[in-house]
């Protein structure tokens, strides 16, 4: 049944991609994905779509004054799949090219401890034997389970790096330059500093124990046999190490001090060097003991002999970079020539096909990206234009791992590089040869008129003109930067865009307690549905493990999605052992929320584009068994005295963990809004297709249940994150979550209870993390009056020089901006799309948090119901409004003028009636366009 019911969801038009044609050599093309086109100032080409408002996409152009830094000034491009990370190191520029469905996607289960079941949870709770070990896991009183878990053992299961290209005809040694420079070349901590005052040098890092950086200086050419002695003068915290490497120029022999224990005290460290070696770089390594802050102080470096010495120079010297750009409506980005060696040179990552085309600069080289855990890749020269990489990603018990190919061709001036993977291909590398030989064969018109014909397609389907020239912007980078790691067939990022390290933060996994949904939620909105297609097949994919999950959790039938996913999980029934290869985290694994917030984006995607087929195959199977779940579990809850469940056990989301006898885990204001949303749309799933009416009687009594958010006992109360909780420095801003993203308290709901939120949105602390997308758009939804204040406040504080937004405020020392570009910050656009135009409950508003002084455009965003919404306003009013039906059914608008008429296509109006709450309410034909504007 599970195989069928799959083989429905897939058929109903997600577009699983990555996979191959039979015996087609065009089965890699995205070809028919999308086709889009841009004009700006009057110079696009004259077949192509253009955008509503050219100008302003023009305008949002991403510039940067250098590219020596991949977080703050790096060029993010991409086709949805492919994607690579412009900057310069060394004096050249480089690409960190990676690929959506390139995972390393073994999973040590063994090393996991058995599940964490209801009944261990509940035994544990009342001192019934279990035991709870740094409260993180649970275990039976008898267990030998010793830990580390599969998470923290090692760097997989996450994305891998496919490759680094070095741009340029001299890139085969990318610190041959000119002039000694120090370059960063290992970063594993959450700090990583290099920094030199008055002729010292101090490295820092922090992170997990263990954790180390690296920086190299070079080139250097000092002999040992004249220089035999490495003299080394440094001091710094007890908890530090230090290392230093003295490479040679090729394979021949090197030395290396080993790790050394840090004085506290300054103190000069002796070591003896081989003979016959020609130091062409020195590397210097720090090391934390603990995790805590680590630094080295050298005062000097040096190489001694009785010749007298040559010092490493530990004044800092930025290497050479460049001015960079994207022109972000032709997705195209552009380095500027410098006197320092960097030739000016374009760079797309072809709509079309996965191949990045260089234009304007000699071949490169390729560069392996190495990793511990995973084989090194062959890299080979084909031929004297022609570079090929070829990497094994090793398997497991459940997963057979996969192959890919990075060839590089060069021509004349211009460069392809193709990445094909053995998911497409049974020869990925020599089908990359073939894509990369077939892209410098054709002609550099057609393929770029191909790659912005896609681009120009794509931003043809909406826009925004706004009286705010960084909130503008920030619209048309945030859904580019999206459409750059999203695209129709493709696999689902994870936590962070264009990766450039194999040591990436949180296994760059699917984080489901907030980050991947906040991926996809500007998709929706901005007439980009397509876009969800990727989450849709994460989530169908989980499926039959979910089902399975929820039996060996609660022993019954229902779906249960916990917080953490990773790419490639096998049906449970092809694993073995107990846990069969599934990770859950035994406290963060247990929001019970979470089920119904990792369902939710599916439900959006239905609700957004409206289609009998995506409802009955795919939206609707998941929100049942979510909402069979729900229920199923709220029938064991027990009853307070009002005769409401207690919803309990369950965590809320990052705060408290487990606590005895549930003080902290009872009628969490999460996922009581999330229950409350998931059961709502699993009843009219089940209406709308005529079915399963027992399932909705239950679902029906089981929101009958469902208690009253928790709030505190203050006159006036607000709202906490569970009961009995006092308020709380938040992550998540969980007292807002039930206004968004739960939308099950909206501007309609009853006074009371809009006032109560209200005041909660206001009172709420939060530690500037997960929440800046989540906590403007509740007040947006209740349409509060600090509402765009707040929004501009906090996006603006996070906007990097590259204008990618960080996660926490942009200020110095807050070490989680520098983990890598977090996808879910893309919702951006989202934020600001819903000051502009909202249908929450199915009612369209416009303009519901813009301040009417500020003059606003906006065409053709997508309100659920599939309505295109096109308005404008000025001088304080809301001038005419135009909603195109795009599949008919009931359109519910919300009028912003006390009468309202709507306008005739012969030139007449017919005034309108509206309810006590200003809504008109008709039925919509499809493809009809109703123009609604103020009466007399």
């Amino acid at each position: 049944m599970i195989a069928d019911e799959r083989g429905r969801m897939l058929r109903s038009g997600l577009g699983f991609g990555g996979t191959r044609a039979a015996g087609s050599a065009h089965g890699l093309a995205m070809g028919g994905a999308f086709v889009f086109a841009l004009t700006i100032g009057g110079t696009g080409h004259p077949s192509f779509a253009s955008p509503p408002f050219p100008d302003a996409l023009g305008k949002a152009a991403v510039t940067v004054e250098q590219l020596d830094n991949p977080l703050d000034h790096g060029l993010l491009i991409g086709n949805g799949d492919l994607q690579a990370l412009v900057t310069t190191e060394g004096g050249r520029v480089v690409l960190s090219v990676s690929k959506n469905d390139v995972w390393d996607a073994r999973l040590d289960a063994q090393r996991d401890p058995p599940l964490p079941t209801a009944s261990l949870v509940r035994r544990w709770a009342f001192d019934e034997g279990p035991t709870l070990v740094n409260n993180a896991v649970l275990l039976e009183s008898n267990s030998s389970w010793q830990g580390p878990d599969s998470y923290h053992a090692r760097a997989y299961p996450c994305p891998r790096v496919c490759a680094r290209v070095v741009l340029g005809a001299s890139a085969d040694a990318l610190d041959d330059t000119a002039h000694p420079i120090w370059t960063r070349i290992r970063a594993e901590g959450t700090v990583n500093e290099w920094r030199s005052e008055d002729g010292i040098a101090t490295m820092r890092i922090a992170g997990r124990a263990g954790a180390s950086n690296g920086f190299a200086y070079g080139p250097m050419n000092v002999d040992a046999n004249r220089y035999p002695t490495l003299r080394v003068r440094v001091s710094g915290s007890a908890n530090a190490r230090f290392f230093i490497d003295l490479m040679p120029t090729g394979t021949g022999p090197h030395f290396g001090t080993g790790w050394q224990e840090t004085p506290t005290e300054p103190a000069i460290r002796s070591f003896a060097l081989p003979a016959n070696l020609t130091i062409h770089r020195a590397i210097l390594y720090t090391w934390t003991e603990d995790g805590a802050i680590a630094e080295n102080r050298f005062d000097e470096v040096s190489l001694a002999g009785p010749d007298g010495e040559s010092r490493v120079d530990l004044t800092v010297r930025p290497p050479p970079t460049a001015r960079g750009a994207i022109d972000i409506g032709r997705a195209v980005a552009r380095i500027e020539r410098n006197e320092q060696g960097i030739e000016r040179t374009t760079i797309r990552a072809l709509a079309d096909r996965n191949v990045v085309l260089i234009e304007g600069v000699g071949a490169g080289r390729l560069r392996a990206s190495r990793a511990r855990d995973v084989p090194d890749a062959a890299v080979r020269r084909v031929d004297a234009d022609v570079e090929l990489l070829e990497q094994t990603l090793p398997g497991d018990a459940g997963w057979k791992g996969m192959r890919f190919g990075v060839a590089l061709a060069s021509k004349a001036d211009r460069s392809a590089v193709a990445v094909v993977t053995s998911r497409e291909s049974d020869e990925p590398g020599a089908e990359a040869l073939r894509l990369a030989r077939k892209t410098l064969g054709e002609s550099p018109e057609s393929l770029v008129d191909a790659h912005e014909s896609v681009w120009s397609d794509f931003w043809s389907k909406s826009g925004v003109e706004l009286d705010d020239a960084e909130f503008e912007s920030m619209w048309y980078r945030n859904l580019y930067f999206l459409r750059t790691v999203v695209r129709p067939g493709a696999v689902s990022p994870g936590l962070f865009a264009s990766p450039f390290s194999d040591d990436i933060a949180w296994h760059g996994d699917y984080h489901t307690n907030y980050n991947i949904q906040s991926t996809y939620w500007a998709a929706y909105g901005s007439n980009h549905p397509e876009l969800g297609g990727p989450y849709d097949r994460l989530i169908v994919d989980y499926m039959p493990r979910a089902r399975w999950l929820c039996r060996e959790l609660f022993g019954f039938e229902g779906a249960y999605i916990p917080h953490v996913l990773y790419a490639y999980e096998p049906p449970p029934e092809q694993c073995e052992g107990p846990t069969r290869r599934q990770y859950i985290h035994h406290v963060w694994g247990w929001t019970l929320g979470v089920a119904a917030f990792s369902a939710q984006p599916v439900w959006w995607h239905y609700k957004f584009e409206p289609s009998r087929e995506f409802l009955e195959d795919t939206a609707y199977p998941i929100v049942r068994d979510v909402a069979l779940f729900q229920s199923r579990f709220l029938a064991t809850c027990e009853r307070s005295k009002d005769g409401k469940a207690i919803l309990a056990p369950t965590v809320s989301p990052e705060h408290w963990g487990w606590t005895k006898r549930f003080e902290r885990n009872r009628n969490g204001t999460f996922c009581l809004g999330m229950f409350r949303y998931l059961f709502e749309a699993a009843i009219e799933g089940a209406n709308t297709l005529g079915r399963d009416e027992p399932l909705v009687a239950e679902w029906r009594h089981a929101l009958s249940l469902l208690p009253d958010y928790p709030v505190t006992a203050d006159d006036p109360p607000v709202v906490v994150d569970v009961q009995d909780a006092p308020p709380i420095e938040y992550n998540i801003a969980v007292p807002a979550t039930p206004v968004f993203p739960s939308d099950v308290v909206t501007i309609w709901s009853p006074e009371p209870q809009r006032e109560l939120f209200a005041r909660s949105i206001h009172a709420l602390r939060w530690n500037g993390n997960n929440s800046a997308i989540l906590l403007s758009v509740a007040r947006s939804r209740l349409s509060l009056p600090d509402a765009y204040a707040f929004t501009r406040t906090e996006l603006l504080a996070r906007l990097r020089p590259n204008r990618t937004l960080t996660l926490n405020r942009n200020v110095p020392g807050m070490g989680i901006n520098d983990f890598g570009h977090y996808t879910e910050q893309f919702a951006a656009t989202m934020a600001i799309n819903e000051l502009l135009v909202q249908s929450v409950a199915d009612v369209v508003r416009v303009f519901p948090a813009w301040p009417l002084d500020r003059r606003a455009r906006f065409r053709r965003l997508r309100a659920q119901g599939g309505f295109l919404v096109s308005a404008s306003c000025a001088d304080g009013r809301v001038e005419a409004v135009s909603i195109e039906s795009t599949v008919g059914g009931r359109l519910r608008f919300r009028s912003p003028w006390s009468a309202v008429e709507r306008a005739d296509p012969d030139g007449g109006a017919e005034l309108m009636t509206q309810d006590d709450r200003g809504i008109i309410a008709l039925e919509a034909r499809p493809g009809a366009t109703y123009v609604f504007r103020a009466g007399p």
